[in-house]
């Protein structure tokens, strides 16, 4: 028997009930009607055999599976993107706009949408200005929060010289500070070990700052652990680092936290001046083909990160209004959110059936302890047509395996397809 083919010493389940009273063709016919399974004329010509049934029963496949953005038969559970797509508002925002792509934008259209979405007091954006700010509040857009990464690893290595990030995190802290030492600038990326749960360890990256220290990253829930600080333990921890120190706390994933108790930190950095929070529209809007990012922070770390980045022309007409019409698409928040949890109590349940420990995960994802090397199994998943992204490499996780929580057909074909891998 091949890894493809159904197994018949399956725990005892739905499945086996239906086969198990299938003593013939029009059992079997009607156990598969049941399960809407087969065409009625198919059924009635007796074109489906009781294997073929089986199989079917057995569970979703990846060549079943029809995912929003992808050509049917691919199962992509490896870039945390939204399953459901994109916000049926930010599709119409750009229907409306689809004959502007000619032109530059030069609208406030954005920038008024966050203003009045946090609050800010920011009474007068230029739609000449990939920035907007107050007296106290300051915004800033970027081509995702990468570019916004980008912009506060260049800033704090070029003036200071070290920053402190996670390990394993997403990690473009890092790789600027790595690529700017291999190329000859005296400059360092420190990487503190997450914890066993998943979380920062505050106390060492508080001992890993120092005099020349300009930046500490803070990813909340983290990205690839799924794990989720305490408000308090980071106010704690902001309290504690030098005024010399910028503290960036990475929002990506906030929308997910399941905690209704929980407070993200955009009032902290409307009020500190050495707090910034960074916010994507590429996940619970289903916006990352887009690429639409943006910072709240003091006014004056906003004017210091300014001369790093790309600027006016980082932004686009299009994502512009995507991403304006989004933030009030609460329906789809709040149905991308539920897809999320169902999915990933779906995907911890069989996954921990499996052998494997999963960190409670506050995240569109989930990161899986198997117990071995992963790499072999997740190049046969990629082979199968199911992407997943292993713990090796930049990680440095060689026993984990990070899963993004995509739709019911796609969480369900991972499984099969895994079950079948791990033989």
């Amino acid at each position: 028997m091949t890894s493809d083919e159904y197994n018949g010493d399956d725990p005892v389940s739905r499945r086996d009930f239906l086969r198990g009273g299938l003593g013939g063709l029009g059992g079997l016919a009607g156990a598969a009607a049941l399960a809407g399974l087969a065409e009625p004329a198919a059924l009635a010509a007796g074109l489906h055999s009781r294997e073929a049934v089986a199989a079917q029963l057995a569970g979703r496949r990846p060549a079943d599976v029809k995912s929003v953005g992808l050509e049917p038969g691919r199962v992509r559970l490896a870039f945390n993107e939204n399953p459901l797509g994109a916000s049926p508002a930010a599709i119409e925002a750009v229907l409306r706009h689809q004959d502007w792509m000619n032109r530059y934008d030069y609208t406030t259209t954005l920038q008024q949408a966050i203003i009045r979405h946090h609050d800010l007091d920011i009474p007068r954006p230029s739609g000449f200005d990939f920035k907007a700010t107050g007296d106290r509040h300051g915004l800033m857009l970027g081509v995702g929060t990468t570019e916004l990464l980008q912009i506060l690893a260049l800033q704090a290595l070029m003036k200071h010289g070290e920053v402190v990030e996670a390990l394993p995190s997403y990690g473009q802290i890092t790789r600027v500070g790595d690529e700017l030492r291999d190329a000859g600038h005296a400059v360092l990326a420190r990487k503190s070990p997450v914890l066993p749960d998943g979380n920062h360890d505050l106390d060492d990256m508080g001992r890993q700052i120092g005099d020349r220290t300009g930046l500490v990253i803070i990813c909340n829930p983290h990205n690839p652990t799924g794990a989720l600080l305490p408000h308090g333990q980071i106010l704690d921890f902001i309290d504690r680092v030098p005024p010399h120190v910028l503290l960036a706390i990475d929002e990506v994933y906030v929308d997910f936290v399941r905690d209704p108790a929980y407070r993200d930190f955009i009032e902290v950095a409307k009020e500190r001046e050495n707090v910034i929070v960074l916010r994507t529209f590429s996940k619970v809007y289903g916006l990352g083909g887009i690429r639409v990012g943006y910072a709240v922070a003091h006014r004056d770390v906003i004017y210091r990160l300014a001369p790093f980045s790309m600027g006016l022309l980082g932004r686009n007409v299009l994502s512009v209004h995507a991403a304006a019409a989004a933030l009030g698409d609460e329906e789809h928040v709040r149905r991308s959110r539920q897809a999320v949890w169902d999915g990933n109590d779906y995907l911890t349940a069989e996954l921990e059936r499996l052998g494997a420990r999963v960190i409670p995960s506050h995240a569109c994802f989930l990161w899986a302890d198997f117990g071995r090397e992963t790499q072999r199994i997740v190049r046969q998943l990629w082979s199968r047509q199911v992407m997943v992204r292993a713990g090796a490499g930049q990680w440095a996780s060689p026993n984990h395996i990070r899963i993004s929580t995509g739709s019911r057909e796609e969480n369900e074909a991972f499984i099969w397809t895994l079950e079948r891998t791990l033989g």
